[in-house]
């Protein structure tokens, strides 16, 4: 994991969040694991209404955006998912 990425990958993971609280109406939420790790090795856990973590169905979504090259491409794969 490169730390440089973080807060791009945290925008991303909002948004992907934000979808998840649209679609069940309840509250999501994300944790930044950074306390007692490397900055290389900082992190974003995604949590579910349920307190689990994002469940495996979105994980395609969610490496999808992360890996979206450019904002137009982002959009584009937040609107197939709406």
């Amino acid at each position: 994991a490169k730390a440089d990425l973080l807060s791009s990958t945290v925008f991303r993971c909002g948004i992907l969040m934000a979808l998840r609280a649209l679609k069940t109406n309840k509250t999501t939420g994300i944790c930044i694991t950074a306390s007692h790790n490397p900055a290389p090795d900082n992190g974003v856990k995604l949590v579910e209404p349920t307190g689990e973590m994002l469940l495996q169905e979105y994980e395609s979504l969610a490496d999808e955006m992360a890996r979206a090259e450019s904002p137009e491409k982002l959009l584009k794969i937040v609107k197939g998912a709406i």
